[in-house]
C-alpha cells in the first residue's frame, strides 16, 4: 500500500506544476507508486522519447526471456555498419558478437544506440507493438531504429506511459530475478546530472536519461525508505537554453523535481 496522505499528493501536484510553469521549454511530469497515480503535469503530452525508450526495450527483452522466447546467453551479431550518437560500439569494430545480456547492459549503462538497434531488430517491430499494447502504453510507439531518421514511422512516448511502465517493473511485470537485473542495470546508469543530482546517499536512483536537440528527459525509480516511486520528467523545446558545455540549469530542473518527490513523500517539502 502507498502512504500518500491527500495533503501530500496535493502538495506534490502544486510543487511540480510550479516547477513546470516557471521552467523554460515544455515539461511533463508523472509520479506513480504501487499502481497509484500520485501526481501528473501535462503527463499525456506526446513527445520524442530519445534514449528513455531504451527502458521499454530492456523490459521487452526481459519479458521475452521470462516467456522463453529469448535467453540472456543468446549470441547476437553486431553489424559492420553502426549508428553513432551515444555509446561505444561504433568505436569498437573488432567486437562482432555479444550476448543478449551484454547488449542490454550497453544499451542502458552507456546508452549505446547500436546496442538498442540490435535489440529492436531482435524483437521485431510487430512484437514491440504487442508489448506496448499489453502494457497499456497507448501513447508510446517504437516504429524504427534509433538515428535512422530516413526510415518510415516514428518513436514517441509520454511521461504517463513511462511512469506506468516503471511502476509495473516495481510490481510483478517480471519474475523477481529479472526485475532485480533490470533495476540493477538502471542503477548503473552513468549519466547522473539530472534525477540523482540533488538526492542524498540514502536514496537509490534507478533511471535512464534521454537527450537530443532541444530534449532533456530522465525517467526512473526513486528507491528509499522501503518504497519505490516511479518518476518521469520529459523536457522539450529547450534549444535556446541548453548549455552545450555540460550540465546546467535544464538538468537542475529535473534534479529539483526529483528531490521534491522524495521530500514530499517523506512529508518534509515546504
Amino acid at each position: 500500500m502507498t502512504t500518500w496522505p491527500e495533503k501530500n499528493q496535493h502538495a506534490l501536484q502544486q510543487h511540480l506544476t510550479t516547477i513546470a510553469r516557471e521552467a523554460p521549454g515544455h515539461w511533463s511530469f508523472a509520479v506513480r507508486e504501487a499502481g497509484q497515480v500520485i501526481a501528473q503535469v501535462e503527463a499525456h503530452r506526446v513527445t520524442t522519447p530519445a534514449s528513455t525508450i531504451k527502458v521499454a526495450v530492456l523490459l521487452m527483452v526481459l519479458q521475452d526471456v521470462a516467456e522463453e522466447q529469448l535467453t540472456l546467453e543468446q549470441m547476437v551479431e553486431v553489424p559492420e555498419e553502426r549508428v553513432g550518437g551515444s555509446g561505444v560500439l561504433v568505436h569498437l569494430p573488432s567486437v562482432q558478437r555479444l550476448t543478449v545480456a551484454e547488449v542490454a547492459e550497453m544499451m542502458i549503462v552507456v546508452s549505446d544506440n547500436e546496442a538498442t538497434n540490435m535489440l529492436i531488430r531482435l524483437l521485431g517491430l510487430d512484437r514491440i507493438a504487442q508489448h506496448l499494447a499489453r502494457w497499456g502504453m497507448h501513447d508510446t510507439q517504437i516504429q524504427r531504429t534509433l538515428m535512422d531518421t530516413h526510415l518510415p514511422g516514428r518513436n514517441a512516448t509520454t511521461a504517463a506511459d513511462q511512469a506506468l511502465l516503471l511502476d509495473a517493473l516495481c510490481a510483478d511485470l517480471l519474475p523477481s530475478h529479472l526485475r532485480t537485473l533490470a533495476l540493477d542495470m538502471l542503477l548503473r546508469q552513468q549519466f547522473n546530472s539530472r534525477m540523482p543530482a540533488r538526492l542524498g546517499p540514502d536514496v537509490l536512483c534507478r533511471h535512464k536519461t534521454g537527450e537530443i536537440i532541444g530534449i532533456r528527459h530522465d525517467v526512473g525509480v526513486l528507491d528509499f525508505d522501503d518504497r519505490m516511486i516511479s518518476f518521469a520528467a520529459l523536457g522539450s523545446d529547450l534549444q535556446e537554453v541548453i548549455d552545450d558545455d555540460g550540465p546546467g540549469p535544464v538538468d537542475d530542473i529535473v534534479a529539483r523535481a526529483a528531490a521534491t518527490v522524495v521530500a514530499t513523500a517523506r512529508g518534509s517539502a515546504d
